[in-house]
Parts: structure tokens; sequence; C-alpha cells
């Protein structure tokens, strides 16, 4: 039986930096770029940057100094300032930081005028799943005239219209090179990071079994009745439970691209009485013994260069709450039965490494960037 994996190439978290940069109000754009040392320096336009994606996206990139935020785009806040967009930016740093003072609360038309002016060169789109792909038909100047585009929508991640599916710890190359990226869904993320080196190992025999706890944000930030506080609090609940949900074919096309033979998933998502956060179990019949040692040791060695992943010490297991605010996922793995069973647990920020996180770190890696940069590892518990 295989047990030694194949790890793709990884940026290592403890890759040494020359040295710190200015802190980007002391620079203006051409001095910020010369103190990164990036080799491009990318303007941003977020689409749908209300929502709660599109604000954790903008706060994450104000933060990086390659990045300037030319443009917040929503219809409801267009013409008001980023502060008020942006709960907890403070806005005497916004106007002084990095492209805080070219950042603009616009519409849709201003976004499509800054793009057909060459002004916004990068897109990242936060929209509700299928409204990016219905603007993109009605407007292809969105689509087409960007020179990056990252999707945190499910519109294209079956790779149509040359998207690049960005799970960086499977398709880290891919992601390199890319235009168009569709990012990850958050139970997606957290599902196939959990199965991945088990299935790269040929060691799955039949279907797998996911269960996951979501946070409400998970939901989106439109108001509904079943997300509200009365109706969630003190108490979780199942839907669309089975083979219904989205992410089960997400899951099984990301495995089916590394495993020996198809995986078919069955999936049970819950929504939990918290704001943020995803807690996944699952399980897989082995077509081998495979010890719990064994087991672990072939997700140390997979992850082990991998900088937003962490294999937790044996008898440990994950917490949502200290990979809050964090673009890690943290996994314990283990076997039952003798070595039959597989059991793996996940825990991450559905809105960070599950979205808003790992866009900017496929963002890093189309720039040419280190994957890591500006982006947080260390959770906040409390």
């Amino acid at each position: 039986m295989k047990t030694k994996l194949e790890v793709t190439p990884a940026v290592k978290q403890s890759e040494p930096k020359a040295e710190a940069p200015p802190a980007p109000e002391a620079l203006g754009r051409e001095g910020r770029r010369e103190a990164t040392g990036a080799k491009q320096y990318a303007r941003v336009a977020v689409l749908g940057a209300s929502g709660y994606t599109g604000q954790e996206f903008a706060r994450l990139a104000l933060a990086h100094p390659g990045l300037e935020i030319v443009a917040l785009v929503s219809r409801e806040h267009a013409g008001r300032p980023a502060s008020e967009l942006l709960p907890g930016l403070d806005p005497r740093v916004a106007a002084n930081g990095n492209g805080g003072s070219h950042a603009a609360v616009v519409d849709l038309a201003a976004m499509e005028a800054l793009i057909a002016a060459d002004e916004v060169d990068t897109l990242v789109t936060c929209l509700p799943h299928g409204a990016w792909r219905a603007l993109a038909h009605e407007r292809p100047v969105l689509a087409e005239r960007p020179a990056r585009i990252v999707d945190l929508s499910s519109d294209f991640r079956d790779g149509e219209a040359g998207y690049v599916y960005g799970l960086p710890e499977a398709f880290r190359s891919a992601v390199h090179d890319a235009r168009r990226v569709a990012n990850p869904g958050c139970y997606a993320t957290a599902g196939a990071l959990a199965l991945l080196p088990a299935a790269e190992a040929g060691w799955i025999a039949g279907p797998a079994m996911i269960g996951a706890l979501s946070g409400v944000s998970g939901a989106g930030r439109a108001a509904q009745l079943r997300t509200s506080f009365v109706e969630l609090d003190g108490g979780a609940a199942f839907y669309q439970v089975g083979t219904e949900h989205a992410h089960v074919a997400e899951m099984e096309r990301t495995l089916a691209r590394v495993s020996p033979a198809p995986i078919a998933l069955g999936f049970a998502p819950q929504l939990a009485p918290m704001a943020r956060g995803i807690l996944l179990t699952a399980t897989a019949p082995l077509a081998g013994r495979v010890t719990p040692e064994q087991a672990r040791r072939a997700y140390l060695e997979r992850y082990g260069d991998e900088p937003f992943v962490r294999v937790l010490d044996s008898g440990q297991w994950p917490e949502t709450r200290t990979v809050r605010s964090s673009n890690r996922c943290d996994l314990a793995v283990t076997t039952l039965h003798d070595g039959r069973t597989l059991l793996v647990a996940a825990a991450l920020d559905n809105l960070v490494k599950g979205a808003a996180g790992q866009a900017l770190q496929n963002l890093n890696l189309m720039l040419g960037w280190p994957e890591n940069w500006a982006l947080p590892v260390h959770g906040s518990p409390w």
C-alpha cells in the first residue's frame, strides 16, 4: 500500500524577507512598488464590497503593500466614505495608507468606467452565486478587460471560461500562471484539505462522508429568516443534506483530479449559532490497513511546507475559535476500526481561508509574490 506522498511545491512560512518594507503611508505608489520589490503593482476593484467576504477582502488588502484599492463597488453605499462601508476601518489610516486616498465607494457604472480607462487591472468579485456570471454576460468589459480576476462565487469553479480552480495546496502552479481564478468555497476548502493526502495516496476505497458546522456568515449578509437571531440562537440545523449541496460536486471534482479513482461524497452541512468558522469531519473506508501513526505521518509530510495548513499533534482536535480571523486550516487525522476507516477533522475561518484570505493568497501567487504576504496565520480566539 502506498504511504509515501508527493509534496507539491509550497512557499515556506519561514521564508526570509530581505527587510521589512517601509510603512505604505510614507511612500507614493512608485515608492511602495520599489520598496516592496513587487514585480507588479495591482490596482484593485472589489465588486460586492458591502458583503461579508467583500469587507473581509478589503480589510486584508488595505494592509498589503502591493495592492491599491481603487474602488469599492456597492450600489447601496456608492458615494459614501469607505469607513462607512467597512465597519471598524480607521478613516485616519485609510486617508493616508495603502491606496486609501485613491479608494472610492462607487456604483457599477463608475467601476466599469475605471476598468475601461485602465485605472483598474485586478477585479475581485464577491457577489452572490450566479450574479457574476450574469453580469459578465451583460457587461463583457468587466469580464474581459482586467488583467486578473478572482471570483469568490461558485459561478466558474467548474473551469468554464478559462477559470483556474484556486486551491493553492493542490493546484499552486496552475494558479501562478492564471489570469482568471475561481476561489474555492468554504466547505469545499475544508473538505478538500481534509481528504487530499489520502486521495493522492489512493487510500480511499469507497464513498466518503462529510459533516460540517458553519457560522452564519457563510449564508451571506442579506437578511433571511432562517439566519436571524431568534431562529438560530440556541440550536443547530441541517440543510441540503445528502448530495444536493453545490459543494459536493466541487469537492468531488477536486478529489478526482488527484485520486487514482473518483471518490463519491455524502455531505451533511449544519448552521451553528456562531458568526464565523467551519468545523468539519470526514470519514472514509480505506483500501488497506493504515495505522493512526502512518496516517498522521503522511499528512505531516504532505502539508509540512504549507504556510496555511497545520496538522495537530496526536490527541488534539481542531477548534473554530483558534483559527478565527486567520488564513490557517487546522487538521487532525487518525484511523479507526483496526486501520480500516479514516477520520479527519478540520477547522478554518469561512471568511478568511474559506473566502477572502484564500483570494488574497491566490492573488499573491498570480502576481509572483510570496504566497503568505500580508496574510494572518495566527487566530484570534477571544
